[in-house]
C-alpha cells in the first residue's frame, strides 16, 4: 500500500506552491521519435511506424505533449526547458495538503529527488519520495518510496518503507454480511451483541519492503524482494468482553481461532517475482502492457507470527482511442490476491486501499472490504477536455469480490460456513477532473467522485490510480 494513500497526499497537491521540476521516474524512456525524426502525413502513420503516443506535427512524428500545464498557466514555468543530464540532482521539497476518507484533511511535506543513473535517451529516471504528514484523524505518517533503475533500465530497484501511528476502522471479512453484525452464539460467550457498522481500531505499523529484480528481455523482469510488516499497539476499540452481551468484534475473534495475539503480530519473509512491462510511462500510460506475478513465502523462521505463503497477479492494459489525441485511453486493471497456505494475521489480509498505491476500490474507505482471498476487476476511460490539455476528465467503474473461510470450533459450540469468491460482489462507480500539473511527466492532479454501495467517497491525488 502507500500506505492508505499517502501518495494521494499529492493530492491537491501542490496547486501552485511550486514549478516542477523535470519529468519524474515514470517518465519511460524517450520514444525514438526523440532521436530520429520520421517524415508523416497523419498521426495514424506515425503511431503505426513509432508506436501509439506519437503524432505528427508539421510533417515530422514526435511524441505527443499537452500545451499547457498549471504552471504554465500560471506563468509559473518557461515554455521551453533545458534537457534533463545524467548524474544531475533533481530535488524538490513542497508542502502538501489533501483529503482523502481514510485520512481526512491532511498536512504536511513531501520530498522528491531525481536522477537518471545512466543515459537519458536509454534510461529511465530514478525517483526517491519522502513524506511526513499529520491528518485530522490523529494520524502520522511517514514514509519514503524508491524507484531505482540502473543504466539501460538493468536492474529495477523498488521500496516501500513507512511507519504509521494510525486508526482505521474494520467491517468484518468477505464482500457480504459478516457474523458480528447481527451477533452470534457459542458456548465461550453466550450470545454476544450486534456490531452493525464499523469496529474501529488503534494500531501502529512498521514496514520494509524492497525488492530486485533484473532484466533478462525487453521489457521482462525476474527478481525477488524481501517484506517485513509489523503490526502493534493494536486496539479494539469496540470490543468489550465484560459487558451484558459481550462485545466480541472479527478481529479478535479472527486472533482468537487462529492462535495470533490480537495486540501485536508480525507477517516477514522473500518474494519471488516476474514483472512485464511495455508502458510507456510508469505515472500516466498511453500504451503497455503491465503483468506482475508474486509469490511470497512467510515462515516463521524469517520472524512471521505463523507461517504462511502469498500469491499475487497484478495485471493492466492500456488502449489507444485516438492517434491524434493518444491522451483519450481505456485502462483496464485485473488484481488476484490471496493466502495460499497457512494463516496470516486479520489486519495483514488483503484489504481494499492497502495495495502499493492505495488506490484500489474508489466508492468504499479504505479497509472497508477484506478478505483470505480477493479478485479486483477496474475500467477506466481517461479524456482531454481542452485543447491545450490542462484539463481533463475519468469516467470509471470497478467490482471486487473477498472470501472468508469457514469457521468450526467445538470448543465454543459455533459453526459458521464459508463465504466463497463471487458469493456476493461490491460495485462502485465514478467520475473525476484531471488538471495536468507537469506535462514532461505526465503528472496530473486528480479529484474523483465514486459511489460505491451505500457509500460515496472523493478522493483527491496526485497520478493516475494505476
Amino acid at each position: 500500500m502507500l500506505v492508505p494513500s499517502p501518495r494521494v497526499a499529492l493530492a491537491a497537491l501542490l496547486l501552485g506552491l511550486a514549478p516542477p521540476g523535470p519529468a519524474t521516474a515514470a517518465e519511460g524512456v524517450p520514444s525514438p521519435s526523440a532521436t530520429a525524426p520520421v517524415a508523416c502525413a497523419g498521426s495514424r502513420e506515425c503511431a503505426s511506424k513509432l508506436g501509439y503516443g506519437n503524432v505528427c506535427s508539421d510533417g515530422r512524428c514526435g511524441p505527443y505533449g499537452d500545451r499547457t500545464d498549471l504552471f504554465v498557466a500560471l506563468g509559473m514555468s518557461e515554455k521551453e526547458k533545458p534537457p534533463p543530464e545524467p548524474w544531475r540532482l533533481y530535488p524538490a521539497v513542497l508542502p502538501a495538503i489533501g483529503y482523502n476518507p481514510a485520512l481526512g484533511f491532511l498536512i504536511g511535506a513531501v520530498g522528491t529527488f531525481g536522477m537518471y543513473l545512466g543515459s537519458p535517451s536509454t534510461t529511465t529516471m530514478s525517483s526517491a519520495s519522502a513524506l511526513a504528514l499529520l491528518t485530522t484523524q490523529k494520524q502520522l505518517v511517514l514514509q519514503l518510496s524508491t524507484t531505482v533503475l540502473t543504466a539501460d533500465n538493468d536492474w529495477q530497484l523498488q521500496g516501500d518503507w513507512r511507519w504509521l501511528l494510525y486508526n482505521q476502522d474494520t467491517f468484518g471479512l468477505g464482500t457480504g454480511i459478516p457474523p458480528v453484525q447481527y451477533g452470534f452464539s457459542t458456548n465461550g460467550w453466550g450470545d454476544t451483541a450486534p456490531i452493525p457498522g464499523a469496529q474501529p481500531m488503534d494500531f501502529n505499523l512498521l514496514r520494509f519492503r524492497q525488492s530486485a529484480l533484473k532484466s533478462v528481455t525487453p521489457n521482462l523482469y525476474l527478481g525477488g524482494g524481501f517484506r517485513y510488516d509489523r503490526y502493534y499497539d493494536i486496539v479494539d476499540l469496540s470490543l468489550d468482553l465484560a459487558a451484558d452481551p459481550p462485545v466480541v468484534t472479527s478481529h479478535y475473534a479472527y486472533s482468537l481461532y487462529y492462535g495470533f495475539d490480537p495486540s501485536a503480530y508480525t507477517v516477514s519473509g522473500v518474494s519471488v517475482d516476474a514483472l512485464y512491462d511495455s508502458r510507456d510511462s510508469t505515472i500516466n500510460p498511453y500504451r503497455g502492457l503491465y503483468g506482475l506475478l508474486s509469490f511470497a513465502v512467510l515462515p516463521t523462521w524469517l520472524g512471521s507470527s505463523q507461517s504462511s505463503t502469498m500469491a499475487l497477479a497484478d495485471l493492466r492494459a492500456y488502449v489507444g482511442l485516438s492517434d491524434e489525441v493518444p491522451r483519450n485511453v481505456l485502462a483496464l486493471w485485473l488484481r488476484v490476491e490471496g493466502v495460499t497456505s497457512g494463516h496470516q494475521p486479520y489486519m495483514a489480509l488483503p484489504s481494499v486501499g492497502w495495495d502499493a498505491k492505495g488506490t484500489t476500490g474508489r466508492g468504499y474507505v479504505q479497509g472497508r472490504l477484506r478478505g483470505t482471498a480477493w479478485i479486483y476487476a477496474e475500467a477506466e476511460w481517461r479524456f482531454r477536455i481542452t485543447d491545450n490539455g490542462l484539463f481533463g476528465g475519468a469516467l470509471f467503474a470497478n467490482a471486487e469480490t473477498m472470501s472468508r473461510p469457514a469457521v468450526t470450533s467445538p470448543t465454543y459450540g459455533y459453526e459458521q460456513g464459508a463465504e466463497n469468491l463471487f458469493n456476493s460482489v461490491k460495485p462502485a462507480a465514478g467520475f473525476g477532473l484531471r488538471f495536468l500539473m507537469n506535462r514532461e511527466s505526465r503528472t496530473n492532479v486528480r479529484l474523483d467522485f465514486a459511489w460505491g454501495v451505500d457509500a460515496l467517497a472523493i478522493y483527491m491525488g496526485a497520478g493516475e490510480v494505476f
